[in-house]
């Protein structure tokens, strides 16, 4: 193997492969491990997204989670059998399901959240300012330069819901390019 340059997009690729393996093993596997409560991380994902949107249709988890209604009825099936969401009929439209987190299911996503944020805490407390600066200059370079539209703004985003920050860079881009902010979705 040819010897990599550290300005070649080949190396910059590297870097990405562990940087996300480093996401999804400090950020994504060790929280829920640390839980000890035997959810996936698509099943932490659904649980995030329900704390962030409140009470969902199946269809609403699914457009959100950019998965397919059956796979977002499964993962909800899965959720209920565990006691972390209810499903019930809608009360206007009995064709469709309000899927709500219980007491247990919000208790176990803000405990997984605070496992998440001490995760990045222990990485970020162990760089000096200049460099937790520059990763976060970086990083909203790298997604600015990635983001080319409208719509890879809005394929982009991450429907953060109450989450949603107006300073988020994907909102910062749409709202140059169409001089409205994003909905919080």
């Amino acid at each position: 193997m040819g010897e990599r340059k550290k300005d070649s997009a080949a190396y910059a690729e590297h870097l990405l492969d562990l940087f996300t393996e480093i996401l999804h093993n400090v950020i994504t596997l060790r929280p829920l491990r640390e839980v000890g409560a035997e959810i996936t991380p698509a099943l932490a994902q659904c649980l995030q997204f329900l704390l962030q949107h409140g009470v969902c249709s199946v269809r609403d988890i699914a457009q959100g989670l950019s998965m397919t209604y059956s796979a977002a009825s499964q993962l909800i099936e899965r959720l209920v059998k565990k006691g972390l969401v209810t499903r019930c009929d809608n009360e206007r439209d009995r064709r469709l399901s309000e899927i709500r987190l219980t007491s247990e299911g919000h208790e176990l996503v803000e405990r997984i959240r605070l496992r998440r944020i001490a995760g990045m805490s222990g990485i970020l407390d162990r760089m000096d300012t200049v460099s937790r600066k520059a990763l976060v200059d970086n990083l909203e370079s790298f997604i600015a330069a990635a983001i080319v539209s409208e719509k890879s703004a809005l394929e982009t985003c991450s429907h953060c819901g109450k989450d949603h920050l107006e300073e988020c860079v994907v909102n910062e881009i749409y709202h140059a390019a169409t001089g409205t902010q994003m909905k919080q979705t």
